[in-house]
């Protein structure tokens, strides 16, 4: 009983201090070895001690989502925990139908549509997806613009299990692969930071970006418009000039709630235009809240007006130049239970208990698609608002859509000062990598930073400070590998799954003899 403990333990502490946003991503490619030997030794309540064990490890790297909300907190550690553990109840039962080596390559499979899976459905929740707590040594990972990051967690996976099968055959040839899947991964990464250059434009473009440092739970209310408008000019007025492509401002920088039909008549987008001539080279991108009327209830997040129509809300970033706003963005990857109830179709009872957090509550609408923003000198610029930058999948659909530059609107201030607001910084630096494009995060409380091709962070901006920063940037129209095909690892486990889970109701009589 006490070894059993010791491995319940030991699990999450290697898989805990892995995680970003210490550098440490190495202790990752052993952390599931103990839950392997877990199950060697548990005849019984082998799942309570498996989801134990990985509620400790949820606990231990996002207990920071308790500072915006701790019933949602509690719901997504728990829920999480569970979805983690049925990927090992998987492992055992294939284990016990096929052996030890099918067993494995099922966990694989099955993590993989799992991570998958929630890239996917609306109880997303990616952040702990293996791929990304390699996030914090981007020399290591540079092969990424072939993978993603499901890439990475393939990589995990496949160490892992290498390692607990190599220790229980020794043989010499096991030594020798396992040195390999642990070696050539690292060696090619180090080899693509040395010779991977990406075409570029060779003009350099500058972009001015704003940190109000407000405080996310009072700043909503507590200007009006126009002084709001007024307070974030004047920050950036000293480091505008004719040059400057880009000025932003934060996720949900200016809050005036503003019809979309009717934007630049708006009190904030008034003052906005009127300030942006004397800028005409000028291109501004902000987030803000927007919202829209229907005549009937088109989208499970309408809610009724009291005029008998229907409206979304929206958190939304817009583009604008001196004649006003020219497009808006709204937010598609929304957090669930904060800005979305998830299936709320089936649920719909739960749309009551959505969290305020920005202004509004309840669920919020979500774009049709992808749009980029682009500049007066066309450069496209990929409108990431918060959340949605731990999806690589998504941001590829910008970059196919023109984007030479990936921004992150975020308001990190939610968290305090946690892991998280460090996390989210580092996962901007695996889409950079993923698709080669340099990455500009403005954020209201920070850290707002520069992000190379590479993955290297430059310019931080100190926490919960007001700054002013300026970034230059090139503009990349170069595609790779991943931006092209997406998370296709995930697509091909999910068919793998398929399969394997066939496999594992298949009557004894019928069942393939593998690996025997």
């Amino acid at each position: 009983m006490k070894k059993q403990l010791i491995l319940i333990l030991l699990s999450p502490l290697l898989l805990s201090l892995g995680w970003p946003p210490l550098p440490t991503g190495f202790m990752l490619l052993i952390g599931f070895v103990p839950l392997f030997m877990l199950e060697n030794e548990v005849k019984k309540g082998y799942w309570i001690k498996i989801y134990s064990s990985l509620l400790l490890w949820n606990i231990g790297t996002t207990w920071w989502v308790w500072n915006a909300s701790p019933e949602g907190c509690i719901a997504m550690l728990l829920a999480n925990s569970l979805l983690m553990s049925i990927n090992f109840m998987f492992y055992r039962r294939i284990k016990k139908l096929y052996g030890l080596k099918a067993g494995l390559i099922a966990f694989v499979i099955s993590w993989l549509s799992f991570e998958y899976l929630h890239l996917k459905w609306e109880i997303t929740f990616p952040w702990l997806n293996l791929g990304n707590g390699l996030a914090a040594l981007p020399n290591l990972i540079q092969w990424y613009e072939f993978t993603g990051a499901l890439g990475g967690t393939l990589w995990i996976l496949l160490v892992n299990c290498v390692l607990f099968y190599y220790w229980i055959n020794r043989t010499i040839f096991l030594q020798w692969f396992t040195i390999s899947s642990i070696s050539v991964p690292i060696i090619v990464s180090l080899l693509l930071l040395v010779f991977r250059s990406s075409p570029t434009d060779e003009k350099t473009y500058k972009a001015v970006v704003v940190q109000p440092n407000i405080d996310p739970y009072e700043k909503f209310g507590s200007m009006e418009p126009k002084e709001e408008v007024k307070y974030f000019t004047t920050l950036a007025e000293k480091y505008i000039d004719s040059t400057t492509e880009f000025l932003l401002f934060p996720e949900t920088g200016l809050t005036e709630n503003c019809e979309e039909d009717y934007i630049n008549n708006s009190i904030t987008f008034f003052w906005v235009k009127e300030w942006l001539k004397k800028y005409p080279n000028l291109t501004l991108i902000s987030g803000t809240n927007t919202y829209r009327f229907f005549d009937n209830k088109t989208t499970s997040s309408a809610r009724k007006h009291y005029s008998g129509k229907y409206y979304d809300v929206y958190n939304s970033s817009v583009v604008a130049d001196q004649t006003g706003v020219k497009q808006i963005y709204k937010k598609s990857k929304l957090v669930p239970g904060v800005e979305k109830m998830p299936y709320t179709n089936i649920f719909s009872f739960l749309e009551n208990y959505a969290i305020n957090l920005g202004g509004i509550s309840g669920s919020l609408g979500v774009d049709s698609f992808a749009r980029v923003f682009f500049s007066k000198n066309q450069i496209g610029a990929a409108p990431l608002i918060c959340y949605e930058s731990i999806y690589g999948g998504y941001t590829t659909d910008f970059v196919n859509k023109g984007a030479n530059l990936i921004l992150v609107l975020s308001n990190d201030g939610w968290w305090g000062n946690t892991p998280g607001y460090r996390q989210h910084k580092l996962y901007a630096g695996l889409r950079a990598i993923e698709t080669r494009r340099e990455v500009i995060r403005c954020t209201n409380t920070g850290t707002s930073c520069h992000i190379d091709t590479k993955g290297k962070i430059t310019g931080e901006t100190p926490w919960w400070e007001t700054a002013v920063k300026t970034y230059s940037f090139q503009k990349r129209t170069d595609l790779t590998i991943y931006t092209r095909y997406g998370d296709y690892i995930g697509f091909i486990a999910a068919w793998l799954f398929s399969i394997v889970f066939l496999l594992s109701i298949t009557p004894k009589s019928l069942r393939p003899k593998i690996f025997s």
